[in-house]
């Protein structure tokens, strides 16, 4: 059985899926070029990782970001569930004693 995943449509990527990995691949670009020789010392070229770095962490930072947004408003879900239930039981409970005539 063979499985292929793909990082990029799991859930449909977004503008800062690219721009991670765009920052990534810049980083690792620059990185290999430079060991080489074939990048110089431009002063334009060396600021390429600085770049790469800077897109890396503004995507990363919006990631999380979203995740914290997800967990909390798990969280509220989760609180109006419990409310719900409190809700029920009591309902259940006075349904109970008025079965019983008290």
């Amino acid at each position: 059985m063979e499985m292929h995943y793909n990082i990029m449509n799991k859930k449909g990527a977004n503008f800062w899926d690219y721009l991670i990995w765009i920052g990534l691949a810049s980083i690792l670009g620059w990185a290999f070029l430079k060991s080489i020789g074939v990048i110089n010392t431009a002063v334009w070229v060396e600021m390429i990782p600085y770049y790469g770095v800077g897109s890396v962490g503004m995507g990363i930072v919006y990631k999380i970001g979203k995740i914290m947004k997800g967990i909390e408003t798990t969280n509220e879900k989760v609180d109006r569930v419990l409310e719900i239930e409190k809700r029920f039981d009591k309902v259940e409970q006075t349904h109970q004693l008025c079965i019983e005539g008290k």
